[in-house]
């Protein structure tokens, strides 16, 4: 099988399981499609149900879906989607859409949505800390919302064959289930797997437990350090962050561990599309930072912070900004790339 021409095929439901912070399976972070609950049935009939088996036959004939325009939408912009990403990194599984033999081999369990911080792009379903104000809406009972309520150990079932597990929250560095996950892997021996991170990177210990520790026992580490903004603009957007925190942090993480890969993963929103810049600079700079590892999230919800919604005079002053930072990322050495995502993100801002 080829990928030539086929602009909606993605390989994920053949290779990925992802489980949301109320249990639900859906065929990726992006895709709110409802296949099933772990909170109701198995994993193992979940992904082998009718709604699975369908998703995977309308991919396989190259059909879309209204549902992924979150990526459909990244690449009218001319940046990679998780799409095409996952299209790419997976390309040796094709085999398996010809075979009709699906595995998950890519794990993304979100255990719940346990946060200790308050961020203004967020809600309740992804932080505890947005309880409150959920509440009021009638949005949840319940502050801490767990994807599994009785069988988490049949996630052991597929861990042998695992290849990838990528972890995010709420916030996964203080999560119970994140721990016994890795305990897991340690007992197996099973340092070859890749462990992937979306975290706020503001708690490096839990218990008795060191992260930086545990990771220096795998292989293959990569963590995206939620940060949109530094100093005081950083806390204001995503609250309880703490600057000098995040930096002690990277620091003590060069020193214990610093062959793990490392990057920012800021959310540009309209929040911080003027900012971002100075945030990169100032992390190169300070040498905590290779110029080249920062991965931008271009926000498409709540709309209220889409950068698209600028007016023509704020876009104007955005581009211009993004513009110059350009320059200085082609002085400082920044590759193709690095160079083509901040241009990309001027090309989505000026779609609308």
């Amino acid at each position: 099988m080829t990928l030539d021409k086929k602009q909606h095929f993605c390989i994920l439901p053949w290779v990925h399981l992802h489980i949301s912070q109320n249990g639900r399976i859906s065929p990726c972070c992006n895709n709110n499609r409802h296949l099933g609950n772990v909170q109701e049935q198995s994993i193992k009939d979940i992904w082998s149900n009718k709604k699975f088996e369908a998703l995977r036959e309308q991919f396989k004939n190259n059909i879309a879906d209204k549902r992924c325009n979150h990526c459909y939408n990244i690449e009218k912009s001319g940046k990679q989607s998780l799409r095409q990403i996952s299209n790419q990194k997976y390309s040796k599984d094709l085999v398996r859409v010809e075979d009709n033999n699906p595995e998950p081999i890519y794990l993304d369990i979100r255990f719940s949505n346990i946060c200790n911080f308050k961020c203004k792009t967020c809600w309740h379903g992804n932080s505890s800390a947005w309880y409150e104000e959920g509440s009021k809406r009638n949005a949840s009972n319940e502050r801490i919302i767990k994807a599994f309520t009785t069988n988490f150990e049949e996630l052991f079932e597929y861990i042998d064959d695992v290849e990838e597990i990528y972890f995010a929250g709420g916030e996964p560095l203080i999560m119970e289930e994140h721990y016994q996950v890795l305990e897991e892997l340690e007992k197996r021996e099973l340092f070859d797997i890749e462990l992937r991170y979306n975290t706020n990177f503001s708690n490096l210990n839990f218990k008795n437990k060191n992260i930086l520790k545990i990771w220096k026992k795998f292989k293959k580490v990569h963590v995206s350090a939620s940060i949109d903004a530094s100093h005081e603009l950083g806390s204001e957007i995503r609250e309880g962050f703490n600057w000098e925190q995040f930096i002690n942090n990277r620091k003590e993480m060069l020193r214990i561990c610093p062959e793990i890969y490392f990057e920012i993963a800021p959310t540009i929103s309209s929040l911080n599309i003027n900012t971002v810049a100075e945030l990169h600079q100032e992390l190169v700079k300070l040498q905590l930072l290779h110029v080249d590892n920062i991965y931008l999230n271009i926000l498409e919800r709540p709309q209220t912070y889409n950068i698209q919604e600028l007016s023509n005079e704020e876009k104007c002053e955005s581009e211009n900004t993004l513009k110059e930072h350009v320059n200085w990322l082609q002085k400082s050495n920044g590759n193709d790339k690095t160079i083509k995502d901040f241009k990309d993100i001027i090309q989505y801002l000026n779609l609308s």
